[in-house]
């Protein structure tokens, strides 16, 4: 396959559904190996700020010499950008030649009723590239909740949990504590846990996976972030021994992902001899596409993957931070997120609204959007269907001085992006 029909192929990849298991990507790895048991892995869930957190860890251990791999997901632009090293995308030549080799392995699976899927397949790709190319450092995104996602194949890892909140609740559980159970599924035994400050209910739980698995469990808390400015261009906070840090991310709450980054970062100093000017200049380094991101100062453009109510939360808080007149509001929102409150949140900042559909089998109908909005705001609503046409419609909207933001989900943000940057070129 070249590389085109490899990501073809990868995207076309359904299997029949079933109860969530890791005993076929297992089936697959252990054709090759078992290379995710060769690798220092820093393995990262929750339900905000992982690719955060992994950017910030990453470019810290990158600026201190280390060759760093990365997995994230889902991507912006292209697909290679889930598979990074020292933050250079795998190639498009690497791409197709190993996506050739698994899969010769996986229709052999096949044929034993062994079904892997798209992401397990892409997963797996991963920890093999990683492998071959001996990198120090394999930093892996959790796709979704930890306990059976297909990262979560590896014999030890050092585990991050990031901020818990409720998402996905029909798959990983309808309350903290069950989403919790499903993220500390990645614990192993005797591990060393970082975990960003949680809730009680999730706190007690993942204290508990830890009791069980004989692992300790290192936290923060809030008041131990110092944040001494927080503005457009990003955040300056003092953490511990930690002075001055300076981070490009937007938000309050990236001060705290990079804390917790930081805590990791303290775990691995010693061992590692990591210099902390290397670190911190790590850490303003990391960026997070598609996240509180400005594409454009004039008109001011800033696009968000915020997809709960957590998210949107921040997103509100983040928007603070940026200096304008009214603020027009481009939107989408998947059918099995939280619609009420994410909806009452999100219109509270809009001053004029322009609705779309995303481009996913599991989008919320442009009418029933829009009369979800309808039963409470009595702001401009504009319903757009085509995606490059609310844009324009949110560009025709701005006037001097005003803000446009597009958010609601990462998969609508990978296509307004790109529709944005080609408009500003």
């Amino acid at each position: 396959m070249n590389y085109i029909e490899a990501v073809k192929w990868l995207e076309n990849r359904n299997i029949p559904l079933g109860e969530f298991t890791l005993d076929n990507i297992k089936e697959l790895l252990n054709i090759f190996n078992k290379p995710q048991d060769k690798l220092k892995i820093i393995h990262i869930t929750g339900t905000n700020g992982k690719g955060s957190v992994a950017s910030f860890i990453s470019n810290a251990l990158k600026e201190n010499n280390f060759i760093v791999g990365k997995f994230t997901s889902p991507y912006i632009t292209d697909i290679r950008e889930e598979i990074k090293i020292n933050n250079i995308e795998i190639s498009e030549e690497d791409f197709a030649k190993l996506a050739t080799e698994v899969r010769e392995k996986v229709e052999e699976l096949d044929e034993k009723k062994i079904f892997v899927s798209g992401f397990e397949i892409l997963t797996s790709i991963s920890y093999i590239y990683f492998e071959r190319q001996k990198v120090d450092f394999a930093v892996m995104e959790v796709g979704m909740g930890g306990r059976v996602d297909a990262t979560n194949v590896m014999e030890t890892s050092i585990p991050v949990i990031c901020h818990i909140s409720l998402d996905h609740a029909n798959i990983l559980g309808d309350t903290i504590g069950k989403i919790a159970h499903e993220k500390g599924g990645i614990i192993k035994e005797n591990s060393n846990v970082f975990s960003y400050p949680q809730e009680e209910e999730a706190r007690s739980e993942l204290k508990r996976i830890c009791s069980e698995k004989n692992s300790k469990f290192y936290e923060f808390s809030e008041n131990e972030v110092e944040i001494l400015s927080s503005d457009e261009l990003g955040n300056i906070f003092n953490f511990g021994n930690h002075k001055d840090v300076e981070i490009s991310l937007i938000g309050e709450h990236q001060a705290m992902n990079a804390s917790l980054a930081l805590m990791v970062l303290n775990h691995l100093k010693d061992e590692y001899r990591l210099d902390e000017e290397k670190i911190k200049l790590g850490l303003k380094k990391a960026k997070n596409i598609g996240r509180t991101e400005c594409l454009s100062k004039n008109p001011l453009v800033v696009v968000d993957g915020s997809h709960n109510l957590d998210s949107i939360e921040r997103l509100e808080e983040s928007v603070k931070k940026f200096k304008y007149k009214k603020l027009i509001l481009g939107f989408s929102l998947l059918k099995d997120k939280d619609h009420a409150n994410i909806l009452h949140k999100i219109e509270n900042i809009a001053d004029k609204i322009v609705l779309t559909e995303i481009d996913n089998e599991r989008h919320t109908d442009l009418e029933l959007l829009e009369s979800e909005f309808k039963k409470f705001s009595k702001k401009e609503i504009y319903p757009i269907k085509n995606r490059e046409e609310a844009v324009e419609k949110t560009l025709s909207l701005a006037e001097e001085g005003d803000m446009i933001l597009w958010c609601g989900s990462l998969y609508l943000i990978k296509d307004i992006r790109k529709i944005f940057l080609e408009k500003l070129k």
